[in-house]
Protein backbone atom coordinates (compact mmCIF):
# COMPACT_ATOMS: atom_id res chain seq x y z
CA UNK A 1 0.00 0.00 0.00
CA UNK A 2 0.95 3.68 -1.02
CA UNK A 3 2.12 5.88 1.88
CA UNK A 4 1.13 9.36 0.87
CA UNK A 5 1.14 11.19 4.65
CA UNK A 6 4.91 10.87 5.08
CA UNK A 7 5.86 13.16 1.53
CA UNK A 8 8.59 11.33 -0.82
CA UNK A 9 11.30 9.00 -0.06
CA UNK A 10 13.10 9.87 -3.40
CA UNK A 11 12.82 13.49 -4.44
CA UNK A 12 14.59 14.55 -7.24
CA UNK A 13 14.56 18.06 -8.95
CA UNK A 14 16.15 19.72 -11.59
CA UNK A 15 19.27 16.70 -11.86
CA UNK A 16 21.43 16.79 -14.36
CA UNK A 17 24.86 15.12 -14.60
CA UNK A 18 27.89 15.58 -17.16
CA UNK A 19 30.76 12.99 -17.39
CA UNK A 20 33.95 14.83 -18.31
CA UNK A 21 36.00 14.36 -21.04
CA UNK A 22 38.03 11.70 -21.30
CA UNK A 23 40.51 9.39 -22.92
CA UNK A 24 39.45 10.64 -26.30
CA UNK A 25 36.02 10.74 -25.14
CA UNK A 26 33.82 14.03 -25.35
CA UNK A 27 31.71 15.74 -22.63
CA UNK A 28 28.21 14.03 -22.37
CA UNK A 29 25.29 15.46 -20.90
CA UNK A 30 23.34 12.11 -19.12
CA UNK A 31 20.94 13.88 -17.83
CA UNK A 32 19.37 17.28 -18.80
CA UNK A 33 17.30 18.49 -15.94
CA UNK A 34 15.08 15.81 -14.52
CA UNK A 35 12.43 16.06 -11.64
CA UNK A 36 10.72 12.94 -9.74
CA UNK A 37 8.81 11.94 -6.76
CA UNK A 38 8.41 8.55 -5.50
CA UNK A 39 6.24 8.11 -2.96
CA UNK A 40 6.93 5.19 -0.34
CA UNK A 41 5.48 1.47 -1.31
CA UNK A 42 5.18 2.36 -4.52
CA UNK A 43 6.94 0.44 -7.16
CA UNK A 44 8.15 3.03 -10.25
CA UNK A 45 9.73 1.23 -13.57
CA UNK A 46 12.15 3.57 -15.04
CA UNK A 47 11.99 2.36 -18.82
CA UNK A 48 14.12 3.59 -21.55
CA UNK A 49 16.45 2.31 -24.11
CA UNK A 50 20.46 2.05 -23.78
CA UNK A 51 22.06 5.80 -23.28
CA UNK A 52 18.56 7.13 -21.72
CA UNK A 53 20.33 8.42 -18.66
CA UNK A 54 18.74 5.36 -16.24
CA UNK A 55 21.60 3.71 -15.07
CA UNK A 56 23.65 7.47 -14.20
CA UNK A 57 20.59 8.45 -12.36
CA UNK A 58 20.72 5.13 -10.57
CA UNK A 59 24.48 5.51 -9.77
CA UNK A 60 23.83 9.18 -8.43
CA UNK A 61 21.26 7.86 -5.82
CA UNK A 62 23.52 5.95 -4.88
CA UNK A 63 25.64 8.34 -4.01
CA UNK A 64 28.66 6.61 -6.69
CA UNK A 65 29.05 9.80 -7.98
CA UNK A 66 27.88 13.78 -7.32
CA UNK A 67 25.27 15.24 -9.27
CA UNK A 68 26.68 18.09 -11.38
CA UNK A 69 23.38 20.40 -10.53
CA UNK A 70 20.12 19.97 -8.88
CA UNK A 71 18.72 18.17 -5.79
CA UNK A 72 18.67 14.70 -4.72
CA UNK A 73 16.97 13.74 -1.47
CA UNK A 74 16.09 10.10 -0.21
CA UNK A 75 13.93 10.24 3.17
CA UNK A 76 14.87 13.73 3.33
CA UNK A 77 18.70 13.37 3.42
CA UNK A 78 20.35 14.80 1.17
CA UNK A 79 24.36 12.97 2.29
CA UNK A 80 24.49 9.89 0.76
CA UNK A 81 26.29 8.78 4.23
CA UNK A 82 23.19 9.78 6.05
CA UNK A 83 21.18 8.20 3.90
CA UNK A 84 23.18 5.08 2.46
CA UNK A 85 21.71 2.42 5.08
CA UNK A 86 18.13 3.09 4.01
CA UNK A 87 18.39 2.09 0.61
CA UNK A 88 20.02 -1.09 -0.86
CA UNK A 89 20.33 -2.18 -4.77
CA UNK A 90 20.55 -5.17 -7.62
CA UNK A 91 22.91 -3.99 -9.96
CA UNK A 92 23.09 -5.36 -13.50
CA UNK A 93 26.43 -7.58 -12.35
CA UNK A 94 25.98 -9.14 -8.91
CA UNK A 95 26.95 -7.69 -5.86
CA UNK A 96 28.55 -11.34 -4.97
CA UNK A 97 31.78 -12.76 -4.06
CA UNK A 98 32.02 -16.02 -6.45
CA UNK A 99 34.62 -17.39 -4.74
CA UNK A 100 32.59 -17.13 -0.98
CA UNK A 101 29.51 -19.55 -0.38
CA UNK A 102 26.39 -18.09 -0.37
CA UNK A 103 26.26 -18.14 3.54
CA UNK A 104 29.83 -16.35 3.51
CA UNK A 105 28.42 -13.58 1.21
CA UNK A 106 25.31 -13.20 3.22
CA UNK A 107 27.40 -12.58 6.28
CA UNK A 108 29.65 -10.36 4.68
CA UNK A 109 26.57 -7.94 3.81
CA UNK A 110 25.07 -8.28 7.46
CA UNK A 111 28.55 -7.03 8.62
CA UNK A 112 28.88 -4.08 6.82
CA UNK A 113 25.24 -3.00 7.99
CA UNK A 114 26.40 -3.30 11.17
CA UNK A 115 23.89 -6.71 11.62
CA UNK A 116 25.80 -9.42 13.91
CA UNK A 117 25.44 -12.47 16.36
CA UNK A 118 22.04 -13.67 17.09
CA UNK A 119 20.38 -10.93 14.69
CA UNK A 120 22.57 -11.53 11.80
CA UNK A 121 21.84 -14.66 11.86
CA UNK A 122 18.16 -14.57 11.86
CA UNK A 123 17.99 -11.86 9.40
CA UNK A 124 20.34 -14.45 7.40
CA UNK A 125 17.95 -17.55 8.09
CA UNK A 126 14.86 -15.60 7.16
CA UNK A 127 16.28 -14.36 3.63
CA UNK A 128 17.52 -18.16 2.17
CA UNK A 129 14.35 -19.28 3.51
CA UNK A 130 12.45 -16.54 1.33
CA UNK A 131 13.95 -17.34 -1.58
CA UNK A 132 14.53 -20.82 -1.02
CA UNK A 133 18.04 -21.03 -0.59
CA UNK A 134 18.65 -23.21 2.16
CA UNK A 135 19.83 -26.13 0.09
CA UNK A 136 22.25 -23.97 -1.52
CA UNK A 137 23.92 -22.02 2.15
CA UNK A 138 26.87 -23.62 1.71
CA UNK A 139 27.38 -23.63 -2.01
CA UNK A 140 29.99 -21.57 -3.80
CA UNK A 141 28.37 -18.80 -5.51
CA UNK A 142 30.40 -19.57 -8.98
CA UNK A 143 28.63 -22.72 -8.94
CA UNK A 144 25.36 -21.36 -9.51
CA UNK A 145 23.05 -20.28 -11.76
CA UNK A 146 22.31 -17.15 -12.89
CA UNK A 147 18.91 -17.14 -11.75
CA UNK A 148 20.10 -18.67 -7.93
CA UNK A 149 22.92 -16.03 -8.23
CA UNK A 150 20.19 -13.14 -9.03
CA UNK A 151 17.67 -15.11 -6.49
CA UNK A 152 20.88 -14.63 -3.33
CA UNK A 153 21.94 -11.15 -4.74
CA UNK A 154 18.01 -10.14 -3.77
CA UNK A 155 18.78 -12.06 -0.14
CA UNK A 156 21.80 -10.15 0.34
CA UNK A 157 20.36 -6.85 -0.70
CA UNK A 158 17.15 -7.55 1.77
CA UNK A 159 19.27 -8.14 4.72
CA UNK A 160 18.74 -4.69 6.63
CA UNK A 161 15.52 -3.95 5.46
CA UNK A 162 15.63 -1.17 3.20
CA UNK A 163 13.26 1.36 2.64
CA UNK A 164 13.78 1.33 -0.99
CA UNK A 165 15.49 -0.92 -3.21
CA UNK A 166 16.55 0.19 -6.39
CA UNK A 167 17.13 -2.48 -9.05
CA UNK A 168 19.16 -1.74 -11.91
CA UNK A 169 17.71 -3.84 -15.41
CA UNK A 170 18.39 -7.08 -12.58
CA UNK A 171 16.96 -9.55 -15.24
CA UNK A 172 19.55 -9.07 -17.96
CA UNK A 173 20.94 -12.28 -19.22
CA UNK A 174 18.24 -14.46 -16.87
CA UNK A 175 16.03 -17.19 -19.09
CA UNK A 176 12.47 -16.45 -18.96
CA UNK A 177 11.65 -18.88 -16.29
CA UNK A 178 14.50 -17.09 -14.07
CA UNK A 179 13.01 -13.76 -14.55
CA UNK A 180 9.73 -14.66 -14.01
CA UNK A 181 10.80 -16.18 -10.42
CA UNK A 182 12.64 -13.04 -9.61
CA UNK A 183 10.32 -10.42 -10.35
CA UNK A 184 7.53 -12.96 -8.46
CA UNK A 185 9.97 -12.54 -5.10
CA UNK A 186 10.70 -8.88 -5.57
CA UNK A 187 7.03 -8.12 -5.38
CA UNK A 188 6.66 -10.80 -2.66
CA UNK A 189 9.26 -8.86 -0.64
CA UNK A 190 7.52 -5.61 -1.19
CA UNK A 191 4.27 -6.43 -0.07
CA UNK A 192 5.69 -7.97 2.89
CA UNK A 193 7.85 -5.54 3.79
CA UNK A 194 5.95 -2.09 2.26
CA UNK A 195 9.12 -1.19 0.65
CA UNK A 196 9.79 1.32 -2.57
CA UNK A 197 11.09 -0.11 -5.37
CA UNK A 198 12.81 1.94 -8.25
CA UNK A 199 13.51 -0.39 -11.46
CA UNK A 200 15.50 0.42 -14.48
CA UNK A 201 14.44 -1.59 -17.64
CA UNK A 202 13.73 -1.44 -21.40
CA UNK A 203 10.77 -4.65 -21.07
CA UNK A 204 7.52 -3.62 -21.41
CA UNK A 205 6.17 -6.16 -19.46
CA UNK A 206 8.03 -5.34 -16.24
CA UNK A 207 7.51 -1.59 -16.55
CA UNK A 208 3.43 -2.91 -16.70
CA UNK A 209 4.05 -5.08 -13.02
CA UNK A 210 5.19 -1.61 -11.67
CA UNK A 211 2.69 1.34 -10.04
CA UNK A 212 3.99 4.21 -12.43
CA UNK A 213 6.51 4.16 -15.98
CA UNK A 214 8.98 7.00 -15.99
CA UNK A 215 9.64 7.43 -19.60
CA UNK A 216 13.12 8.65 -20.28
CA UNK A 217 15.11 9.47 -23.02
CA UNK A 218 18.45 11.24 -24.29
CA UNK A 219 18.51 12.03 -20.51
CA UNK A 220 15.42 13.58 -19.72
CA UNK A 221 11.83 12.13 -18.46
CA UNK A 222 8.96 12.42 -21.40
CA UNK A 223 6.46 10.92 -19.44
CA UNK A 224 5.07 9.89 -16.39
CA UNK A 225 2.20 7.94 -14.87
CA UNK A 226 0.36 4.99 -14.58
CA UNK A 227 0.84 2.09 -16.78
CA UNK A 228 -3.05 2.21 -18.21
CA UNK A 229 -2.88 6.40 -18.16
CA UNK A 230 -0.24 5.97 -20.58
CA UNK A 231 -1.36 3.67 -22.97
CA UNK A 232 -4.50 5.71 -22.97
CA UNK A 233 -3.12 8.71 -23.74
CA UNK A 234 -1.79 7.84 -27.38
CA UNK A 235 -5.29 6.49 -28.36
CA UNK A 236 -8.02 3.41 -28.66
CA UNK A 237 -5.52 1.39 -30.81
CA UNK A 238 -1.71 0.98 -32.65
CA UNK A 239 -1.05 0.37 -35.82
CA UNK A 240 2.10 -0.87 -37.14
CA UNK A 241 3.47 -0.96 -41.32
CA UNK A 242 5.87 -4.20 -41.59
CA UNK A 243 7.73 -1.88 -44.52
CA UNK A 244 10.73 -0.06 -45.31
CA UNK A 245 8.60 2.68 -46.91
CA UNK A 246 6.35 5.28 -45.50
CA UNK A 247 2.83 4.18 -45.73
CA UNK A 248 1.27 6.82 -48.64
CA UNK A 249 -1.98 7.17 -46.46
CA UNK A 250 -2.75 8.37 -43.03
CA UNK A 251 -5.21 7.24 -40.55
CA UNK A 252 -4.63 9.76 -37.24
CA UNK A 253 -1.11 10.52 -36.03
CA UNK A 254 1.93 10.71 -38.29
CA UNK A 255 3.99 8.30 -39.69
CA UNK A 256 6.80 7.46 -37.29
CA UNK A 257 9.81 5.72 -38.09
CA UNK A 258 10.70 2.61 -35.99
CA UNK A 259 13.59 1.06 -37.27
CA UNK A 260 12.62 -0.85 -40.66
CA UNK A 261 8.72 -0.12 -39.66
CA UNK A 262 6.28 2.95 -39.38
CA UNK A 263 3.84 3.28 -36.70
CA UNK A 264 0.81 5.62 -35.50
CA UNK A 265 -1.89 5.71 -32.97
CA UNK A 266 -5.54 5.72 -33.79
CA UNK A 267 -9.00 5.91 -32.42
CA UNK A 268 -11.58 3.33 -32.54
CA UNK A 269 -13.10 4.63 -36.06
CA UNK A 270 -9.30 5.16 -37.57
CA UNK A 271 -8.95 1.48 -37.08
CA UNK A 272 -11.51 -0.16 -39.15
CA UNK A 273 -10.07 2.49 -41.72
CA UNK A 274 -6.73 1.67 -41.32
CA UNK A 275 -7.11 -2.32 -41.98
CA UNK A 276 -9.80 -2.35 -44.64
CA UNK A 277 -7.07 0.67 -46.43
CA UNK A 278 -4.07 -1.77 -45.60
CA UNK A 279 -5.44 -4.69 -46.22
CA UNK A 280 -6.57 -3.45 -50.04
CA UNK A 281 -3.26 -2.14 -50.70
CA UNK A 282 -1.45 -5.48 -49.82
CA UNK A 283 0.41 -3.87 -46.76
CA UNK A 284 1.89 -6.26 -43.85
CA UNK A 285 0.73 -4.54 -40.78
CA UNK A 286 -0.54 -4.90 -37.81
CA UNK A 287 -3.51 -3.38 -35.58
CA UNK A 288 -3.50 -3.85 -31.95
CA UNK A 289 -4.14 -1.73 -28.35
CA UNK A 290 -1.18 0.50 -27.10
CA UNK A 291 1.49 -0.70 -25.35
CA UNK A 292 3.63 0.67 -23.26
CA UNK A 293 6.71 0.51 -26.30
CA UNK A 294 4.11 1.81 -28.39
CA UNK A 295 3.33 4.82 -26.50
CA UNK A 296 7.11 5.59 -26.03
CA UNK A 297 7.68 5.27 -30.18
CA UNK A 298 4.87 7.95 -30.25
CA UNK A 299 6.67 10.36 -27.72
CA UNK A 300 9.71 10.01 -28.78
CA UNK A 301 9.89 8.56 -32.05
CA UNK A 302 12.69 5.58 -31.04
CA UNK A 303 12.85 1.86 -29.79
CA UNK A 304 13.03 0.93 -26.52
CA UNK A 305 15.24 -1.52 -27.77
CA UNK A 306 17.41 0.67 -29.41
CA UNK A 307 20.36 2.36 -28.08
CA UNK A 308 20.08 6.21 -28.62
CA UNK A 309 22.84 7.51 -30.50
CA UNK A 310 23.96 9.53 -27.37
CA UNK A 311 24.62 6.46 -25.70
CA UNK A 312 27.71 6.58 -23.34
CA UNK A 313 30.10 4.36 -21.56
CA UNK A 314 31.67 6.10 -18.79
CA UNK A 315 35.47 4.97 -18.53
CA UNK A 316 35.96 2.96 -15.47
CA UNK A 317 38.99 4.04 -13.22
CA UNK A 318 41.54 1.79 -12.33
Amino acid sequence: MIDVKNGPILEIEGLRFTYPKRRGQDAHEALKGISLRVTPGESVALLGPNGSGKSTLMRLICGMMPPTQGRLLVDNFADPQQYRTHLSVVFQSNGLDPHLSVEENLKCQASLYGLSGELARRRIDEELERGALNDRRGALVKTLSGGLKRRVDLARAMLHHPRLLLLDEPTVGLDPAAREMFLDAIETRQREAGMTLLMSTHLIDEADRCDRAVFMHQGEIVANGTPTELRHSVGEAFVTVHDSDQPTVEFGSPWRSVGSQWAAALNDAQRVEAATTLARMGTPFTVAPPTLADVFVSLTGAALHDATSDSYTPVQES
